[in-house]
């Protein structure tokens, strides 16, 4: 009887301590409010922030970068038209691609709600002499990776092939973010906003051969115009080494809603008579995936009494456009391909 009185009034405080507990929620969760936060603050602003600045910054970067596409084969040898020849083994060829200088330019601007951050950045870069060039003999049997439109007769060959691919690319990309601690050396930004891209490519073909034991010449040349827009967001992540050093690593995806133009025109010459026997152009509306990463050291230092910040940082950015390679070079059937982009990336940044 003496446990049952005491276990009565003691259930019966737990319960009521449970119910007071669960009443205890003033403010709705999920709902914002004027409130203060009841409880300390969980992701801390990683900044960076001056002291009574004007809450604004200014990125530049300088790349040196390199640009490859999918299937920019433009001649192979080891083949011949003339069934009663036999031909060594052979190898195809493409434009070589080589790193050329380009940059970004920056703006950005820090809220003062929850520490959110805004920044718009534009970035340039062109690859213009993309060229390679391969010379042959009869016997090794050269032929473009292409149907080039001329009757070819048994004893007509090409002797020499000739390739450029220029490319040209502009991008512009605006984010929301908030930096934050998750712990004491590890800070995290995700991000969300808009990417913008325009871009065009060249890819101009030239054959030297024998067609009736006279000299001619095949001009292949194609053309890609590209735009698109559409949705971005990834996560900005540093990990902290000290109070001033850090490596960053940086991911990316967007889906843009894109546009390609595509033209080609086809010509040669023999004996100095010309004939045009394509032209062509189309256009293809799609949705275009694109995957970008970066990974890096930075060096953060304030000064001027913590008024002024600046940071450097350089590493190694890649990026992934899928399926970018819409050039038509056999008659209304796109080769398709990924371009890639790589290289040296580096960044000042300067708060104020």
């Amino acid at each position: 009887m003496l446990q049952k009185s005491i276990f009565f009034p003691l259930s019966l405080f737990c319960m009521t301590q449970i119910i007071a507990d669960s009443t205890v929620i003033q403010i709705p969760e999920g709902k914002i409010t004027d409130y203060h936060c009841m409880h300390p603050d969980i992701t801390p602003s990683a900044g960076p922030r001056v002291v009574d600045g004007v809450n604004m910054f200014f990125t530049g970067d300088y790349i040196y970068w390199t640009a490859k596409e999918d299937n920019l084969e433009y001649a192979s040898t080891g083949y011949t038209n003339n069934p009663a020849f036999s031909v060594s083994s052979g190898q195809s060829k493409s434009p070589k691609s080589h790193y050329e200088t380009g940059f970004k330019a920056g703006f950005g601007f820090n809220f003062g709600h929850d520490s959110w951050d805004s920044l718009l950045n534009y970035t340039w870069f062109q690859s213009n002499h993309n060229k390679s060039s391969i010379e042959a003999d009869y016997d090794d049997g050269l032929t473009p990776s292409f149907i080039p439109y001329i009757t070819l007769e048994l004893s007509d060959f090409f002797n020499s092939a000739h390739s450029n691919w220029g490319f040209h690319f502009n991008n512009i990309d605006w984010e929301l973010g908030r930096n934050c601690y998750i712990s004491k050396y590890l800070s995290l930004r995700p991000f969300v906003g808009l990417k913008g891209s325009w871009q065009k490519q060249t890819f101009n073909n030239q054959y030297q051969g024998e067609v009736s034991d006279k000299a001619f010449t095949y001009h292949n040349n194609n053309k890609s115009s590209f735009w698109g827009v559409g949705i971005r967001s990834g996560l900005n992540t540093s990990w902290h080494l000290s109070e001033s050093w850090s490596l960053f690593g940086d991911l990316a995806l967007s889906a843009l809603w894109s546009s390609f133009d595509i033209h080609r025109n086809d010509s040669y010459e023999i004996s100095h008579d010309m004939a045009y026997p394509v032209k062509e152009k189309g256009n293809t509306n799609t949705l275009s995936p694109v995957l970008e990463l970066g990974l890096g050291v930075r060096k953060d230092v304030w000064f001027f009494q913590d008024h002024l910040h600046v940071s450097v940082q350089a590493g190694w950015e890649e990026q992934v456009w899928w399926n970018q390679n819409r050039l038509s070079l056999d008659l209304g059937l796109a080769r398709g391909g990924n371009l890639y982009l790589q290289g040296l990336t580096a960044r000042i940044r300067f708060d104020f």
